[in-house]
């Protein structure tokens, strides 16, 4: 892990254990050992459980009374999930054609030239992070916090999920050119079209992400 001067080291720390996890390094379901991570990467234990307390508000590491451990992959949570996700999706897609201004849009356009240069070179992490952005910045231009939240909560729980998906690179320009659309939608401040397109996105994805089960 190379150490930034400036940026907190749990947050380096927590980059660095979410990219692991991301991308299959650290196997779904196994342990995690403190001590163990700590030395490994010359680490004390205060930043290194802040770390893992965020991994765990994201639901990418669960803990019980005897371990934590990398959560594991299971396919009645997913679809639960994704049936919840294009239900609060639609919703705040509906709001947000209205009320996004043209500067949060020109941010989005933005993030999805970089997810492009991004698929370019093949990195798959970055690929998720800047697929993530996308999502994130349409959302919190939803005047709906609680909706907001709601949403951003079940995204968090599918990470791991997407970033399953985002290992297969014909799946990440089938995600670029499902965004695109996405943007294209909202631009025009069309409210049907950008309902018709973020639901056969998230149908899409959620085909997507049953590939990882079989």
């Amino acid at each position: 892990m190379e150490i930034n001067i400036v940026q907190p080291l749990y947050q380096q720390a927590y980059r660095e254990f979410k990219k692991l996890i991301l991308t299959g390094q650290i196997s779904p379901g196994e342990k995690i050992v403190m001590s163990k991570l700590a030395e490994q990467y010359n680490i004390s234990r205060t930043p290194l459980r802040e770390a893992l307390r965020q991994l765990q508000t994201e639901g990418l590491i669960v803990q019980d009374h005897t371990s934590m451990k990398v959560v594991e992959l299971n396919k009645t949570d997913f679809l639960e999930l994704f049936h919840c996700r294009l239900l609060l999706e639609k919703e705040v897609i509906r709001m947000i054609v209205e009320e996004i201004t043209e500067a949060k849009l020109e941010k989005v356009y933005e993030v999805l030239m970089e997810s492009n240069d991004a698929i370019e070179v093949g990195d798959s992490f970055k690929i998720l992070e800047l697929n993530t952005q996308f999502h994130e910045l349409l959302i919190m231009s939803c005047s709906n916090y609680q909706l907001a939240h709601l949403l951003n909560h079940v995204r968090s729980l599918l990470l791991i999920y997407r970033a399953n998906i985002n290992q297969k690179p014909q799946y990440s320009k089938e995600i670029y050119h499902e965004h695109l659309e996405i943007y294209n939608a909202i631009k025009s401040r069309d409210v049907e079209r950008a309902v018709e397109v973020i639901e056969e996105h998230l149908k899409n994805d959620q085909i997507r992400g049953q590939s990882v089960f079989e």
